[in-house]
């Protein structure tokens, strides 16, 4: 029975993340219906319930040596994870794995990734040493593409698309059903319901406080003007449901945080019942276009306009340059368009990019299919 590993950042109950292993899962066993996974997580217990899996600890050297030894093949990916914007703790993590799965004598495919940013020279070094010896890479832009070959990656690289692409949206019974079992039906088509997605910056630490301070006027704005009801999505609820709590406190009380986790399929069910996805996470953008749902990204990072570019919108200024005056127009914009006029053309672009996960996938898998 054919084997693979996976790695990822899965298990710390980030919605993107937890979202591109689902992702990762259905594509494996539509095409090698099969073969074993075995999850690299820090909640083995959570994985092995949530995806039906095997999963084992991340940080315990003995599961993964058994695991790589058994395994035919290790993919890391997708998401960002050679990256040292908080530390160099993720790159030394990740490449570490591959670097292991290389002295075991196993393949390795770098599947679906967005690269960088890497500012420390070692970190540099290592991900072009470490990537020229993979046996595929594919990434999730063309931006991600043009960073490894500035750093010289000399392999091919695939652009490919977020594997999260290929997740169905939830239908409109399932979407009805959710929104009733958690009292969060909608009143009247007067009200819109609007999705907030924020997140802290991870680095612009002298421009957060004014940042933070724009978008909470702006969601005043869109309660004031609009009677707008807002769901605060954290997508990381460690990270972001202080700062969604932060903000709601300041609002009405029809305002509504999400305080736990859900799965992915509630996820869909949530956005698919918004009227508009406001969002710097990069997967509530994903989720939203996935569902048909209009949205306004806030680009707090390259990733959020090569989204963009690669679903054939126009990019937007860095948040750190928006103006509150410039947010509201553009909020305007998108609730007067419209879902209908929002989604013209954008489920053709998206099964374009379903289309090159599973190229990309097809490669992956048949470094081992035979």
């Amino acid at each position: 029975m054919t084997c693979i590993a996976l790695s990822g950042y899965y298990g710390f109950y980030n919605t993107g993340d937890e979202a591109i292993l689902e992702a990762i899962i259905g594509i494996v066993r539509r095409r090698l219906p099969g073969a074993e996974l075995v999850v690299f997580s820090a909640d083995p217990d959570h994985t092995r319930q949530e995806y039906g899996v095997e999963s084992v600890s991340r940080t315990c050297l003995f599961s993964i040596f058994r695991t790589l030894h058994r395994a035919d093949l290790l993919i890391s990916g997708g998401g960002g994870l050679l990256q040292d914007v908080t530390s160099l703790r993720s790159v030394a993590y990740y490449l570490g794995m591959i670097e292991l799965a290389f002295f075991m004598g196993k393949k390795v495919a770098v599947f679906a990734q967005g690269m960088g940013p890497l500012h420390h020279p070692l970190a540099r070094r290592w991900v072009k040493r470490v990537l020229n010896k993979v046996d595929l890479i594919s990434v999730r832009d063309p931006l991600s593409a043009a960073f490894l070959e500035e750093l010289g990656v000399g392999r091919e690289i695939r652009v490919a698309a977020d594997p999260v692409f290929t997740l169905s949206p939830a239908s409109p019974q399932e979407i009805e059903t959710f929104w009733a079992r958690h009292k969060m039906a909608k009143a009247g088509r007067q009200q819109p319901h609007i999705g907030i997605a924020l997140r802290f910056f991870p680095r612009e630490q002298d421009s957060g406080e004014e940042i933070f301070e724009m978008l909470t006027r702006a969601c005043i704005y869109l309660v004031q003007r609009y009677n707008a009801r807002l769901v605060f999505l954290p997508y990381h609820l460690s990270r972001d449901l202080p700062l969604a709590r932060q903000i709601a406190s300041g609002l009405s009380q029809q305002s509504l945080v999400i305080d736990c986790p859900l799965s992915n399929k509630e996820n869909m069910c949530l956005v698919g019942g918004l009227d508009m996805l406001v969002g710097m996470r990069l997967h509530a953008l994903i989720f939203a276009a996935v569902s048909g749902i209009p949205f306004l990204a806030l680009p707090y990072d390259p990733k959020v306009n090569a989204f963009l570019g690669r679903l054939g919108k126009n990019p937007l200024p860095p948040l750190q340059e928006m103006t509150l005056e410039r947010l509201k127009k553009d909020l305007d914009i998108v609730l007067a368009e419209g879902k209908k006029n929002f989604t013209i053309g954008l489920r053709a672009k998206i099964r374009e990019l379903e289309g090159e996960v599973e190229k990309a996938a097809g490669e992956l898998l048949s470094l081992v299919e035979n």
